[in-house]
């Protein structure tokens, strides 16, 4: 054989057992998959060494990912981001925006939602939120007098009406004496004062006659009705009237009304205004309409500026319960060895691949000099 064949030859030798050397160690990393036995005794080095290692692995891959990867710090600086939180706002405005583009009524999402009854239900909930309202501030108002908490406002406007409340009894009063029903009243009125004083009475109506005197009664009961005094005087009256009111606690009026009775009052109040509004049965779209432009701009970032700040402060504790060590460590320990294997080559297929080529090429370096020196010797 020549020198040069030779030479050739003693390259591909170590060409061949260089690149065979490390495939074979790259293959013995998976392969085999299981423990081989001859002869009853366990053949060295099976399985591959990642089927051996694959606690050990699925372990430090956990921590890992535990303690460098998934931190907490790392997620409480994503979740502070200024422009994550924008993309969470215009994720969130998209929902929005298809949720009401449904035409949805509250009284159909709460069906969709699986609430029975939800008409019946809701005017039950809003009768009993209001009576608990109710009883909470009237055990703080109970005891002290109607001025206390009636707002100012209403009592300066009440205040202000007194005197036309006045003048507008004086006319009704006056309207209904001068009616033929209010004639007949006084007649009997007068009739009825005669008959109390006996025969002395029946004499002094005998004489002045009944009809005369209702017809002076009428007309000066109207001249007093209409004097400015009795009106001013009228006026007195009810704003004394009204201030003994002021003067009266809350638990004087309830007594007067009865307390059982303010109780189912505030409640059908509550209730008619969520059975008999209509709201009910509104696209929720149509509700919001007046206040969707502060929604979309107001509202939803600064409801997702506080979800993202209320996560970032829990989320040690959040990250402890999920327990991410103990996640990845049992899907990598649930992964199939043949599932493994392929997700690694699949990640560094290349590599391997130039590590083999590699291994061909040192052998075929180390063939080449172990040529030389045979030649030169």
């Amino acid at each position: 054989m020549g020198s040069f064949a030779y030479w050739v030859l003693m390259i591909a030798i170590g060409a061949f057992i260089g690149g065979m050397t490390n495939f074979i160690a790259i293959v013995m990393l998976f392969r085999p998959y299981e423990p081989l036995y001859v002869l009853g005794r366990r053949l060295p080095f099976t399985p591959g060494l990642i089927p051996k290692r694959r606690r050990e692995l699925a372990e430090q891959l956990g921590k890992t990912v535990a303690e460098h990867l998934v931190t907490p710090e790392g997620l409480r600086r994503k979740l502070t981001a200024p422009a994550f939180a924008t993309e969470v706002a215009e994720q969130g405005r998209t929902w929005l925006r298809r949720w009401l583009s449904r035409q949805e009524t509250p009284l159909q999402w709460l069906e969709r939602l699986g609430v029975p009854s939800p008409a019946e239900r809701l005017g039950e909930w809003a009768a009993g939120q209001a009576d608990r309202a109710y009883e909470r501030w009237a055990e703080a108002w109970r005891r002290r007098p109607i001025r206390d908490w009636l707002p100012p406002e209403l009592k300066e406007t009440m205040e202000a009406r007194l005197e036309g409340l006045a003048h507008y009894l004086a006319d009704r009063v006056l309207e209904y004496m001068q009616s033929e029903e209010g004639k007949q009243q006084l007649a009997g009125m007068i009739r009825r004062f005669f008959q109390e004083r006996g025969m002395m009475g029946g004499v002094l109506q005998m004489l002045l006659g009944n009809v005369q005197l209702v017809d002076k009664a009428q007309v000066e009961l109207g001249k007093f009705l209409r004097h400015a005094g009795t009106r001013e005087a009228l006026a007195r009256l009810l704003f004394a009237e009204w201030n003994k009111w002021m003067d009266t606690p809350l638990e004087a009026v309830e007594e007067m009304i009865g307390r059982q009775r303010v109780h189912e009052a505030v409640r059908t109040v509550a209730r008619r205004l969520v059975l008999n509004s209509g709201w009910l049965h509104r696209p929720i779209a149509e509700l919001i309409a007046p206040y969707e432009q502060r929604l979309f701009q107001q509202l939803v970032p600064q409801a997702t500026e506080t979800a993202l700040r209320l996560l970032s402060g829990q989320i040690e504790a959040m990250v402890a319960r999920l327990g991410l060590e103990d996640i990845v460590r049992e899907q990598v320990e649930s992964f199939s060895l043949r599932r493994l294997e392929e997700i690694v080559l699949s990640i560094a297929r290349r590599e391997l691949s130039m590590i083999t080529y590699l291994g061909a090429l040192l052998g075929g370096l180390i063939g080449a000099v172990q040529g030389a020196i045979g030649l030169w010797l």
